[in-house]
């Protein structure tokens, strides 16, 4: 089979090499996360990002996604999709998937809003032209795209320069140039800083009743300690115009923090135990993505990427930290190549992927594995669009083969999947739109889930996963003036050999273990309305989502058909947004109702429901030699005492109040 995928791949590309380029049809080498797509994805606009502070912020506001949250600035973020853990979602910039260095749970937090033009997420299968084979093997697919810089006439540079202040004693300056070389290729330079000591004075009452019938809990007022964060992010973008004959772009990212890990808050033995530990992380990456028109209904695509990842982190010893703390230190290494190919002939398109990707991990630790792993996925795709009817069957081929050392000899082992997926799109009417797909995901355990000291468990079998999804989408009104859109998604997850990671001690130790059996019933509801007047725009969006998440392991255990650790039954937000002559506000409503930690669904288990209120509020000025922006973002505004994972509080109130200068 995997031949066979080889072969057609080396066909397509090999005609399509010997074509002759016409410049007819440019638009279709134009790609994008949502242009060609058979399904639509959840959207967040540039415009919609400039009320949010963070990433993190505007992603948690898409239909069926739990963002797990750490607290305090330097806290791990990371996304959830529909109850299939964040290992199943991929993330990708521009393209090109963001590999991590801990369990494949990539920190939300590491990138910025700078340059950034939308954020969509795809949940179940993208089907998209020149698409990678990557792209097919995620459950739930997030795309982060760069905006291409905008000159005024006769100007051939944009310098942005703006700051941030807040709470916690945050300070985040940061400085943008973009450039216009002649012929139309552009470069951005992006650089910001953050440093914040992070602590924040936080209410925690927890009071529990154990299977045994006792109660024993407490009732303070803490302040969260070793949770400073001092991080510097650069980033380079060279891109080619898009008018031309190709598209290029290649994108430079260096990412590099100190922060603290201040671990749970539970009391034991009289005393609440506070972490010392600290991690420091270096990220490095070049990418490189290359797109072509070949010829009439024919185009390819070439992406590259390097990267690099050190993560150093120093336990102290809980009980005696004067004594001398242990280092350890993880080196992954990352080299990505991947090739496509598109033939579009009236209603028919076939898209041809083949990617390849080599990682290696190194540690200075003693007995250490040296593991690496060399990944392969070939993938056919074909579509038939008539526009009232779009249906694309997606074939992909995984292979991955483990080397790593077994006492004083190099061992290694294989795996490999086959991974169907099935996607529709029918439109009935122009108001009316119904889709759907059903799809097949396979994760092996990672690196981290496997040989990361103190973190990895060699026993996790790989993760099997199939999906179901039906969805609607009603236009109900669409006019000049307003526009009321209706969407309903119900979905199943079936999933074996759950892999769940959750921290123990604190975010760099990590539990990781399988579940049997999980099965997923889930709906997601939204519901969006705006009316445009003469020089402003305002409008409502409310979604809620119902996951049934339940453990279906082992019929005798205790655990059997429970609500599987940190997924609600029910969540939901509401956003209110308006905009007048350069003033925008926007207040945001989360509601999550209540979580277990484990599958067993006692009482000693639970965390509470929590809301959460945020607001925003900007205002952007004309001037004669550029434009002033001011945001002033107000979190938490009801103060709310919470914790989004257990033992872990979230900040109160806190504020984030930020001036940016345009010219």
């Amino acid at each position: 089979m995997r031949r066979l995928f080889l072969s057609l791949m080396t066909l397509v590309l090999c005609l399509g090499a010997s074509a002759q380029e016409t410049p007819d049809t440019l638009s279709a080498a134009r790609v994008s996360s949502v242009r060609g797509s058979v399904v639509a994805p959840q959207v967040i606009t540039s415009k919609e990002l400039r009320s949010v502070s963070a990433l993190p912020e505007a992603v948690r506001r898409f239909a069926g996604v739990q963002l797990r949250d750490y607290g305090g600035v330097g806290g791990l973020r990371t996304v959830n999709v529909r109850s299939l853990g964040s290992e199943h979602t991929g993330v990708f910039v521009d393209g090109i998937q963001v590999d991590n260095a801990q369990n494949m749970q990539v920190d939300l937090g590491r990138f910025g809003l700078e340059g950034l033009g939308a954020v969509s997420l795809f949940s179940g299968q993208k089907s998209s032209p020149l698409q990678s084979a990557k792209e097919y093997s995620s459950a739930s697919s997030l795309y982060l795209e760069s905006s291409e810089p905008v000159f005024r006439p006769g100007k051939r540079d944009n310098w942005i320069i703006g700051s941030s202040v807040g709470s916690f004693g945050t300070f985040s300056p940061r400085a943008v140039w973009e450039h216009a070389f002649k012929g139309g290729t552009s470069l951005r330079l992006t650089g910001e800083g953050v440093s914040s000591t992070g602590r924040y004075r936080f209410h925690v009452k927890d009071y529990r009743q154990y299977p045994d019938g006792s109660i024993a809990g407490y009732d303070t007022t803490m302040t969260r300690q070793n949770c400073d964060l001092a991080g510097v992010r650069a980033e380079a973008r060279l891109s080619s115009p898009r008018s031309s004959g190709s598209f290029w772009n290649i994108h430079a990212y260096f990412y590099g923090s100190g922060r603290g890990l201040p671990g749970p808050v539970y009391k034991k033995a009289g005393e609440y135990p506070l972490s010392l530990d600290r991690q420091t992380d270096r990220d490095a990456f070049i990418q490189g993505r290359y797109v072509r028109e070949i010829c009439k209904g024919w185009s390819m695509a070439l992406r590259t990427k390097l990267s690099f990842s050190h993560l150093e982190y120093t336990d102290f010893p809980e009980l005696a930290p004067e004594d001398s703390p242990a280092r350890y230190n993880y080196r992954n290494h990352s080299a990505y190549l991947s090739a496509a190919a598109s033939r579009t002939a009236g209603k028919f398109r076939l898209n041809v992927a083949q990617d390849l990707q080599y990682d290696y991990l190194d540690a200075d630790l003693r007995g250490f594995v040296f593991p690496g792993r060399l990944s392969s996925w070939s993938c056919v795709s074909a579509a038939f669009l008539t526009g009232p009817l779009d249906v694309s069957a997606n074939l992909l081929y995984l292979i991955e083969r483990d080397s790593f050392l077994s006492g004083d000899d190099r061992s290694s082992s294989s795996r490999d999947a086959l991974m169907p997926s099935l996607v529709f799109s029918w439109k009935p009417s122009g108001r009316l739109s119904v889709n759907g797909f059903a799809k097949r995901s396979f994760r092996m355990p990672t690196f981290n889930d496997l040989y990361y000291t103190t973190v990895g468990s060699k026993t996790l079998d790989p993760e099997d996963a199939f999906q179901l999804d039906l969805g609607a989408e009603w236009r109900a009104v669409e006019s000049i003036s307003h526009h009321l859109a209706l969407k309903v998604d119900v979905y199943r997850n079936l999933l074996r050999n759950k892999i769940i990671a959750v921290p123990t001690s604190n975010q760099f130790r990590w539990s990781m273990y399988n579940l049997g059996k999980v099965s997923v019933l889930g709906g997601d509801l939204t519901a969006d309305y705006s009316f445009r007047f003469d020089d402003g725009e305002a409008g409502l969006v409310a979604r809620y989502t119902l996951q049934r998440s339940r453990d279906r392991s082992d019929p005798e255990a205790l655990t059997w058909n429970g609500q599987i650790p940190y997924i609600p039954l029910h969540s939901g937000s509401v956003n209110l947004f308006g905009s007048f002559s350069g003033w925008r506000a926007d207040m945001t409503f989360f509601a999550t109702g209540e979580r277990f930690t484990t599958s067993a669904n006692l009482p000693a288990y639970r965390l509470a429901p929590w809301t959460t209120l945020d607001a925003a509020l900007s205002k952007d000025i004309s001037l004669k030699t550029g434009s002033l922006s001011l945001k002033l973002r107000l979190n938490n505004l009801l103060n709310e005492q919470y914790a989004i994972v257990d033992n872990y509080p979230m900040p109160g109130f806190n504020f984030l109040f930020g001036i940016t200068f345009a010219f």
